[in-house]
């Protein structure tokens, strides 16, 4: 009777391995088996991978489970959220959890915060998780800088006058403050990946730092990192960072390109030669993009009868909201809409941030690049082009 119960026990954990092996590599798949309280059965969690232009996708919580299982294709992050924070919240913010291989992940999900959600089973999210932890109270610190100058009360509210010195003042102050944030906080991240080159994390923290650092850095650091993460998006996206960089330097020349303009038609920008060119990397989906327009119309207004042209480049998926932004915006200057194919933007001038604007003198030569809190410096220096 002992051996049968024996046999038995070793064929069930038998098959118990064979299941688990086949969910980790059999099938090639990623799992998530997720766990949430009770009271939130019925309740549906969804999933969706924008990188991987998989739909979004959704399932039921029921007796406290749920589960996702997705093909594994190339090292990503699958993003999460509920439909009771849409309810009750009237929005989400996203939980992203990193798979680097088939393999069973588990979810334990927070309802009430999808961003409290806690992850075992992926040692790249371990990492990530360990820049998450050091990076927070940075941005804590930074965030009490401003309640203690401004006020809670106002630097929370939506409600107040944004043409008042005050709030002026509190926005340069918040981009002075985020600007040392940064700083450190891309120590931590830099320390990170030193220490774990071996991580998909480390390839996710140095594609959101890489325009932080100097080309010698993000080579160098790149080139620490596991080839076998050398591959898909978001390592191609740090390649292209590469690219466009060394492309895009100042001095150096731009290559001639072809993007379409609003009514549909193919534009070269060396079309363009013989003048003094800003581009304006920009989108209609882009805030602080529209917030700049009334400097970029004064420049033009003041500057474009003696040579000076500006050349908006917007990065869109609609290409109908970006010409209606156009006539709504009252833009009088050149545009030209950049696509997935062509990603201009990205791997000729290294644009990670929008707005940014990039000046090109009439041979075609970069003479600046200036972020979005660099207008003054912009400006300042067509000034002194057309001061004659």
């Amino acid at each position: 009777m002992r051996t049968i119960k024996k046999l038995i026990l070793f064929i069930a954990l038998i098959a118990a391995i064979n299941k688990v092996g086949a969910q980790n590599t059999g099938a090639n798949n990623i799992v998530i088996e997720g766990t949430a309280d009770a009271r939130y059965n019925g309740e549906y969690v969804h999933i969706y991978n924008n990188v991987l232009k998989e739909k979004h996708d959704s399932t039921i919580i029921a007796n406290g489970k749920f589960s996702f299982t997705r093909p594994f294709k190339e090292p990503t992050r699958y993003m999460f959220y509920s439909s009771f924070e849409i309810r009750t919240k009237h929005g989400y913010s996203p939980f992203g959890i990193l798979v680097d291989h088939p393999s069973v992940i588990h979810l334990a999900a927070d309802m009430d915060n999808f961003t409290n959600s806690k992850i075992t089973g992926s040692a790249a999210q371990d990492v990530y998780d360990s820049f998450n932890a050091k990076s927070k109270p940075l941005e804590t610190a930074m965030m009490d800088k401003l309640y203690s100058k401004y006020g809670k009360a106002y630097v929370d509210s939506d409600k107040v006058d944004t043409s008042t010195q005050k709030y002026k003042s509190m926005i340069k102050d918040y981009y002075a403050f985020m600007a040392d944030n940064k700083k450190e906080s891309n120590k931590v991240a830099e320390s990170i990946i030193r220490q774990n080159p071996s991580s998909f994390a480390s390839v996710m923290l140095l594609d959101n730092i890489c325009r932080d650092l100097t080309l010698a850095e993000l080579e160098q650091l790149y080139g620490s990192l596991s080839p076998k993460f050398k591959k898909g998006f978001f390592a191609q996206s740090i390649e292209d960072n590469i690219s466009g960089r060394k492309q895009s330097a100042i001095g150096s020349t731009v290559n001639d390109f072809t993007l379409n303009d609003p009514k549909n038609n193919p534009m070269k920008f060396s079309s363009l030669k013989g003048k003094y060119v800003l581009i304006d990397f920009w989108g209609s989906w882009c805030g602080p993009c529209h917030q700049a327009f009334p400097r970029l119309k004064e420049l033009y207004g003041k500057y474009h009868d003696k040579g000076f042209e500006i050349l908006g480049i917007a990065t869109e998926s609609n290409n109908e909201a970006w010409t209606k932004d156009i006539v709504k915006s009252e833009l009088p200057w050149l545009q030209m809409v950049d696509d997935k194919a062509n990603n201009v933007s990205q791997k000729q001038f290294a644009v990670t941030e929008y707005p940014t604007t990039i000046l090109i003198d009439p041979d075609g030569r970069i003479v600046g690049r200036f972020a979005y809190n660099e207008e003054d410096q912009r400006d300042q220096k067509v000034a002194s082009i057309f001061k004659n």
